[in-house]
C-alpha cells in the first residue's frame, strides 16, 4: 500500500471471534463496532463459538455472521468452521474477544502458517475469578505471548496483567483502547422542575412479580448490569435502607436480570423496601430507565472500564463507582467519585454528599457529560481500533469517502 490515500478496499478484511452474541457489555461492544465498521464499507465477519444469541438482531446485515457451533472444550468442528471462514472471507485480521476465544483464534493462526491472519486479543476481565481460569492461565498466557497486539480496556488492567501474568513482557506488544459511548445515543434528558428526573413513559413494570420499576420516592439512586454476586447490588440495596434512616426520600432503580435476582428480592423485603426499590429486567433501551436516575451507582467488585457508567455519564448523570478496575481513570476527568468496594458506609457518604446537595449534583453531572463528549466518544473508540486493525491506513479521517460497494456474502445465521 503506497496510496496516502486509500478507500475501505485497502482496509484488510476483520473478524471478531466472541464467545457468543449474548447480552454482555463486550459482547455489545464489539457488535456495535462490527456494525461501525461494515457500514462504512469494511469487510467484516463476526464469528461466535456458542449461544446465547440475543444480539442477533442488532448486527447490521453487511456483516457476515457465522455461528461455529462449538461442542465440548476444544471443539475441531468449531476451529474447522472457524479456518473455513478465514479462508473463503480472506480474512487478515482476527480480533478474540477475551480469553476463551483467543485460543481457537491461535489454533487457527498456526493451521494458516506460513502467511496467517493477524491476531489480536481483547482482554476485557481484569482478574481472573474462578479456580478454573487460573488453571488455564499458562496456557492462556503462552497464547497472548504469540499475539501480535494485545489491547487493555485501561491503564490499571494492562499493568495488573504484567505484574501478575507476565503479559508486557519484552517483544509483546500491548495497548490501551478505553471504551467509548454514543454520546448522540445517549444524551441529557429534561428534568423536573425541581431538578429531579422524570419517571419513565409507559408501563416498565416486570409481570413476573408484580413489581413496579418506578420507586416511590422522590430521589432515585440506580445501576444498570446483570444480575450476578460480583456486581454487588445487594450494596446498593442496602445502601438505600441506611439513606432513608437518615430522612431522606431515596429509592433504588436496578435495571438486569440474573442468578442473583432472588437474593436481592430477599433483601428487598428484609430491609421492608418493597416501595422502594424497583427491579425493572432486562432492558434493550436504558435510556427511560436512566432518565429516571439522580445518581448512578456502580457496586460492582470486578470491573475493567464500565459501559453502563459511561452511559450515565453522558446522559449528564452523576457516577458513584466502586473503585475498581478502570473506574478512577473514567472519572478523572470528574464526574463523580469512587468508595472502597464493599464498603456500604463510604458509598452511603458519597451518594448523601450528592443527594444533599443539588448544585453540587448538577455540576458533577455535567462534568460527567463533557468528559464522556471530550474523552470517551464513540468515534474517538473507533478511531483507535482503526489505528490498530489496519495501521497506516489513512481513509478514516474527517470527510474521508468510505466505499460503499463492499457487501459481505449471505451467512446463514
Amino acid at each position: 500500500m503506497t496510496s496516502s490515500r486509500m478507500d475501505s478496499h485497502d482496509f484488510p478484511p476483520v473478524l471478531f471471534l466472541l464467545n457468543s452474541v449474548g447480552y454482555g457489555g463486550s459482547e455489545i461492544k464489539f457488535v456495535k463496532l462490527a456494525n461501525t465498521l461494515a457500514a462504512r464499507g469494511v469487510s467484516v465477519t463476526l464469528a461466535y463459538l456458542n449461544p446465547p444469541t440475543q444480539l442477533l438482531a442488532t448486527i447490521d446485515s453487511r456483516v457476515a455472521v457465522v455461528h461455529l457451533q462449538r461442542r465440548g472444550k476444544l471443539s475441531l468442528r468449531a476451529l474447522s468452521r472457524l479456518l473455513e471462514t478465514i479462508r473463503a472471507r480472506n480474512v487478515r485480521t482476527i480480533v478474540a474477544v477475551n480469553l476463551y476465544p483467543s485460543l481457537y483464534a491461535r489454533l487457527a493462526q498456526r493451521r494458516l502458517a506460513p502467511a496467517p491472519p493477524r491476531l489480536l486479543v481483547s482482554v476485557n476481565t481484569t482478574d481472573v475469578m474462578t479456580h478454573k481460569a487460573a488453571l488455564a492461565m499458562p496456557l492462556y498466557r503462552r497464547v497472548l505471548r504469540h499475539a501480535d497486539e494485545v489491547i487493555f480496556g485501561a491503564q490499571i488492567q494492562r499493568r495488573i496483567w504484567a505484574e501478575r501474568y507476565g503479559v508486557g513482557a519484552p517483544g509483546l506488544r500491548t495497548r490501551v483502547i478505553h471504551n467509548g459511548v454514543d454520546t448522540e445515543h445517549f444524551r441529557p434528558q429534561d428534568r423536573a422542575p425541581d431538578g429531579h428526573a422524570e419517571a419513565p413513559e409507559g408501563d416498565t413494570g416486570d409481570p413476573r412479580d408484580g413489581r413496579t420499576s418506578e420507586p416511590a420516592s422522590r430521589l432515585v439512586i440506580g445501576t444498570v448490569g446483570r444480575m450476578r454476586p460480583e456486581k454487588a447490588q445487594l450494596d446498593l440495596v442496602r445502601a438505600t435502607a441506611a439513606l432513608r434512616a437518615r430522612d431522606l426520600d431515596v429509592g433504588a432503580l436496578i435495571v438486569g436480570e440474573g442468578d442473583e435476582r432472588p437474593r436481592i428480592e430477599a433483601e428487598i423485603a428484609r430491609l421492608h423496601l418493597d416501595r422502594h426499590v424497583a427491579l425493572a429486567g432486562e432492558a434493550r433501551d436504558v435510556r427511560p430507565f436512566l432518565a429516571r436516575m439522580d445518581v448512578f451507582v456502580l457496586t460492582s467488585a470486578v470491573e475493567t472500564f464500565s459501559n453502563a457508567a459511561l452511559e450515565a455519564m453522558a446522559c449528564g448523570i452523576p457516577v458513584v463507582s466502586a473503585a475498581v478496575g478502570g473506574m478512577s481513570e473514567s472519572l478523572a476527568f470528574g464526574g463523580g467519585f469512587t468508595y472502597p468496594p464493599g464498603n456500604v458506609a463510604a458509598l452511603v457518604e458519597c451518594l448523601a454528599q450528592l443527594l444533599h446537595d443539588r448544585g453540587r449534583r448538577l455540576r458533577t453531572g455535567a462534568a460527567a457529560r463533557r468528559a464522556a463528549v471530550e474523552q470517551f466518544s464513540w468515534g474517538g473508540m473507533v478511531q483507535r481500533f482503526i489505528d490498530v486493525l489496519a495501521p497506516g491506513w489513512t481513509g478514516a479521517g474527517e470527510g474521508a469517502s468510505w466505499s460503499s460497494d463492499s457487501r459481505p456474502v449471505a451467512t446463514p445465521r
